[in-house]
């Protein structure tokens, strides 16, 4: 099995008040052929070693622990890294014997942090439950009662319970209320709806706002009236095309002279993210998804349609309307005008623009099996290349969140 064959993406862990613990490092052979020759050593070590090299682990991880798979034979000769910067998950499968038992326990006066993956209740996990520092329990495995029953059995211990395969709000609420204090999984990227409820008014007053931001006919005099018109908008947009993102030997003044020198599109993008970080009630991790899954968009428009990485970055950034709102894309979308080619992307997939949001959505959720490899190969988007991509997407988002 070559380089090219190992996919890396990475998975949220949340704690109790949905603020960003760590990632999980996932890594798979790209495709089911590759499963023979798929060497969890190997892999494992690659996985360490893109993070490492292809670019800054602590701006990868937002600078928070990466839970990195260990096989048997890496819990006996560990990779020398940083502990503070990894937590070393014991998998499920490796047998369990005084050599790993031993093994832990060296790990562990090294500073390294210990995870028992996927937890069930058997003899076999005795040895080690002292020993963990975060047990994982697997709720798709577990209905409530089993899952209230395996976390009042480890209360006992002095592990961090981390309930993980999260893939809704109600999921997250149902583990937090029956004691778990970490949750992995993507549902902070995915609607709570519930039917009946309308949207309150500051939220329809900020989808109203991004309505008039994204209409294709605003020229750049109604564009300015619409941002100068809430003054907090103004001051953050204004700080933000004078940080460091774009260095100009000018100060940029006004809003005016920002869309000029900067660009209209440009400018409706950062507009549009800036207005929905007033709904205080979405977690800063929802910001940092929405802005990774915008650039990676934008970074594939380079292959599929070079000059419009505006376009492309806004219908990333929109694709994520429907978490922030917690309504279907498609009611939302009734809201806003938008460009044809944004509003075919967003909901039917369609076009150039549709290829790059469904790529840049189901690899951040590492559903690699539904990627269109065949289609990506046509503009010379490889496996290798949009690996590079992911993590140049992440490295920038995670820099440019708290702006």
């Amino acid at each position: 099995m070559s380089d090219q064959n190992v996919l890396l993406a990475r998975q949220p862990i949340y704690d109790t008040k949905q603020k960003l613990a760590a990632y999980e490092l996932l890594f798979r052979p790209e495709s089911k052929s590759d499963m023979p020759s798929f060497d969890g050593n190997i892999a494992t070590s690659r996985v360490l070693l893109n993070a490492f090299t292809e670019g800054d682990i602590e701006k990868i991880t937002g600078g928070v622990p990466a839970f990195v798979n260990f096989t048997k034979e890496l819990l006996i000769s560990p990779p020398p890294f940083n502990p503070e910067h990894i937590v070393v998950e014991v998998l499920e499968d490796i047998l369990i014997d005084e050599d790993v038992v031993e093994a832990i326990k060296h790990l562990k006066q090294k500073g390294y942090k210990i995870a028992l993956d996927d937890f069930v209740m058997d003899e076999r996990y005795k040895p080690l439950l002292p020993l963990a520092d975060i047990i994982k329990l697997e709720l798709p495995a577990m209905n409530k009662e089993e899952l209230q029953h395996a976390i009042n059995h480890l209360k006992q211990f002095s592990a961090s319970l981390l309930a993980e395969k999260i893939e809704t709000i109600n999921e997250y609420k149902l583990c937090k209320s029956l004691g778990c204090d970490l949750f992995q999984g993507y549902f902070l990227s995915k609607p709570e709806i519930i039917k009946g409820r309308k949207l309150p008014q500051n939220k329809l007053a900020v989808l109203q706002l991004i309505g008039e931001l994204q209409n294709p006919a605003v020229n750049v005099n109604e564009l300015n009236a619409i941002i100068s018109r809430d003054p907090t908008l103004s001051f953050k947009l204004l700080k933000l095309v004078n940080s460091a993102a774009y260095r100009r030997a000018r100060t940029i003044e006004s809003i005016h002279m920002a869309v000029m020198m900067i660009g209209i599109s440009k400018i409706k993008s950062w507009a549009s993210l800036l207005a929905l970080s007033k709904m205080e009630d979405k977690p800063l991790a929802l910001r940092e998804i929405s802005l990774a899954r915008a650039k990676l968009c934008e970074l594939l428009s380079e292959k599929l349609s070079p000059e419009q990485g505006d376009l492309y970055f806004t219908t990333g950034l929109l694709s994520s309307l429907d978490a922030y709102f917690d309504t279907p894309l498609k009611e939302l979308l009734l809201s806003i005008p938008l460009e044809g080619t944004i509003s075919d992307a967003l909901v039917h997939y369609r076009g150039k623009a549709g290829l790059a949001v469904h790529t840049a959505k189901h690899y951040e959720q590492s559903k690699w099996q539904a990627i269109h490899w065949s289609l990506l190969e046509r503009f010379e988007l490889s496996k290798v290349e949009l690996n590079k991509l992911y993590v140049e997407s992440l490295i920038w988002a995670s820099e440019h969140a708290e702006e």
